[in-house]
C-alpha cells in the first residue's frame, strides 16, 4: 500500500506546489481522476447499448431450453449465453464491476495522501514526525505511536504540542513553520477530522461533520438512480432486476460508511466525484443514448461484415487465377 501512497503523494505534491491550496488541489485532483475514468464510462455506456441489442437473442436462448429440467436448462442457458457473449465481444465486467475496480486504487491512494499529509505533501522528515507523535501521544491527542491519524492530530493540535514542548520551535524551526503555514481546511472544516468522532468533540462545527457522509451517500444514490433509470428506459425487459437493485444501493452504502469512518477530505472527494459522475452520466446519456449507439453498432458491424466478405471473395478470385 505504501507504493500506492507514494505515487499519489507525488502527484498531489506537484499539484499542491503549483496552487498552494490543499482544498483546491483536492477538487482539481478529483476532476483529473474523473477524466481518467471517462474512457471507462464511455465503454460502460457502449456496453449498455450492446446489452440492449443482445436481449432478443438472450430471450430466444431461454425459450429454446424452457422444456428442459431446471438443472440442465440452467447449464445449457449459461453455456450458450457465454458463447454468445464471446461471439459478440461483450464483457459483463465492463458494464458492471470494472468502474468500481478502477475507483478503488484511487480511493486507497487518496486515503494515504489525506491521512499522511506531513509525509506525502509537506515531506516532513520521519524523525521529526516521530518526535511530534510522541508528544501528541503523551498529551492524549494520539492513541499511540502507530495511530493511523497521528499526523492529522499533530496538525490540529500543534499549538498545544508546542506549549508542552516549547524547545521544538527552536529544534524544528523550519519544520514547525511549515506545518503552521499549512492550511488543511476547506469550507472551514478540517480535512483531517473524522465524522464518526464528531460527537466526542464539544464544538458545534464538529457535529456538522456528520452531514458529509450523508451528502456523500445521497449524491451517490442520485447517480445510481439516474443510471438505473436510463438502463430501464433503454431496456424495459432488463434482466436481473434484483441484482441491479443491490448494486444501486451498494455504492451509496459504501460511500456512507467510508465517508463516516475516514477523514473529511476523503468524503469531500467522494461528494465531488459523485456530482461529476452524475453530470457525466447526463452528458454521455445524450451522446451515447443506447438506441442511437445500437444503430451505430449495427452500421459498423454491417461495414465490417461486408469488408470481410469482400476480402474473402477477392482471396478466392486470386486463388482461381493462380
Amino acid at each position: 500500500m505504501d507504493f500506492l501512497y507514494n505515487i499519489f503523494g507525488f502527484l498531489f505534491r506537484i499539484l499542491f506546489g503549483f496552487i498552494n491550496d490543499y482544498g483546491l488541489a483536492l477538487v482539481i485532483f478529483t476532476i483529473f481522476f474523473r477524466l481518467i475514468l471517462l474512457p471507462s464510462a464511455v465503454k460502460q455506456q457502449k456496453s449498455q447499448a450492446k446489452t440492449v441489442r443482445l436481449q432478443p437473442k438472450l430471450r430466444r436462448i431461454r425459450e429454446k431450453y424452457q422444456d428442459y429440467s431446471p438443472q440442465e436448462r440452467q447449464q445449457k442457458i449459461q453455456q450458450e449465453t457465454n458463447e454468445l457473449y464471446q461471439q459478440e465481444g461483450y464483457s459483463s465486467m465492463t458494464g458492471g464491476c470494472l468502474p468500481l475496480l478502477i475507483q478503488m486504487p484511487i480511493l486507497f491512494g487518496l486515503y494515504g495522501v489525506i491521512r499522511l499529509p506531513l509525509t506525502h505533501v509537506l515531506e516532513i522528515p520521519k524523525e521529526a514526525i516521530t518526535k511530534l507523535t510522541e508528544i501528541a501521544v503523551g498529551l492524549g491527542y494520539a492513541a499511540n505511536a502507530k495511530d493511523a491519524y497521528a499526523e492529522l492530530k499533530i496538525i490540529d493540535n500543534l499549538s498545544a504540542i508546542l506549549e508542552k514542548a516549547p524547545d521544538l520551535a527552536t529544534e524544528l524551526g523550519d519544520i514547525i513553520t511549515k506545518i503552521e503555514n499549512f492550511d488543511f481546511t476547506m469550507f472551514g472544516l478540517s480535512l483531517g477530522a473524522v465524522p464518526k468522532d464528531a460527537f466526542t468533540d464539544g464544538s458545534t462545527l464538529s457535529k456538522w461533520l456528520v452531514l458529509i457522509p450523508i451528502i456523500s451517500a445521497l449524491t451517490s444514490l442520485m447517480t445510481s438512480l439516474l443510471t438505473q433509470y436510463r438502463q430501464k428506459k433503454a431496456n424495459p425487459n432488463m434482466d436481473n432486476q434484483q441484482m441491479m437493485g443491490c448494486m444501486m444501493l451498494s455504492m451509496p452504502l459504501m460511500s456512507l460508511w467510508i465517508s463516516y469512518t475516514c477523514p473529511v477530505g476523503l468524503g469531500l472527494y467522494w461528494i465531488f466525484s459523485n456530482i461529476l459522475a452524475f453530470l457525466q452520466t447526463l452528458v454521455l446519456g445524450h451522446f451515447y443514448a443506447p438506441r442511437k449507439t445500437v444503430a451505430r453498432l449495427m452500421v459498423d458491424e454491417t461495414i465490417d461484415r461486408r469488408s470481410y466478405e469482400k476480402a474473402k471473395i477477392t482471396a478466392y478470385e486470386n486463388q482461381i487465377e493462380e
